[in-house]
């Protein structure tokens, strides 16, 4: 499910858990991949169990091909599409076949599938309940447009969210945002993170 938060010249679209970038997640956390960025990514919450008969996969050359498949997921245009918790889901871009990634992948990707499905049921229960804080970001466009005194110039503003163990937040690109969902649930984390970003957009 898509939520569009928006006025006549702004829009803010965000879902629920991303289903590609939450896979690519479980794969570096069930294999224990030691998968640098060149950004701090924090494991996913409730943590992953490590299996330990992924090991003979997880290796220096796995951890490197993870980092490519990661920075090309999260700019992918297909990765910007949302799933409804009974709708489909766009397939995450696959590592390419015979490497170790493909292992790793192929080992753990209907269990990530399930995973994925379960927060998605507790987003939207979360959702339901606490709809107030959903509309955070909207909130801080209207009072930095306040004090700017004039209407947003016009952006598309695209968030995409991760069931991660802490508030974590990074501008990915101009209009695009990833944050863990603890982030975006807490209304003055996400204030303080969003100002900084929706400000250059306004």
């Amino acid at each position: 499910m898509r939520h569009d938060l928006s006025s006549s010249n702004w829009s803010v679209r965000s879902g629920g858990p991303d289903h590609n970038l939450t896979t690519l997640m479980y794969v570096r956390d069930a294999a224990g991949l030691a998968a640098p960025t060149d950004y701090p990514l924090p494991p996913l919450a409730p943590a992953v169990p490590r299996r330990a008969e992924l090991a003979p996969h997880a290796t220096a050359d796995a951890a490197e091909a993870w980092v490519r498949w990661w920075d090309k997921a999260v700019l992918s245009g297909s990765g910007r599409r949302f799933m409804t918790p009974d709708g489909l889901v766009p397939q995450p871009v696959r590592p390419e076949p015979g490497t170790d990634l493909r292992a790793l992948y192929d080992a753990v990707a209907d269990e990530a599938r399930e995973w994925i499905q379960a927060r998605y049921t507790e987003f939207y229960k979360r959702m339901h309940v606490r709809q107030a804080t959903a509309n955070t970001v909207g909130k801080t466009v209207k009072r930095l447009e306040r004090e700017l005194g004039r209407p947003s110039a016009p952006f598309d503003l695209t968030v995409r969210l991760l069931p991660l163990d802490r508030r974590w937040g990074r501008r990915m690109d101009v209009d695009l945002v990833v944050v863990s969902e603890s982030l975006w649930f807490d209304e003055d984390a996400c204030d303080l993170f969003f100002e900084r970003v929706v400000r250059t957009l306004m």
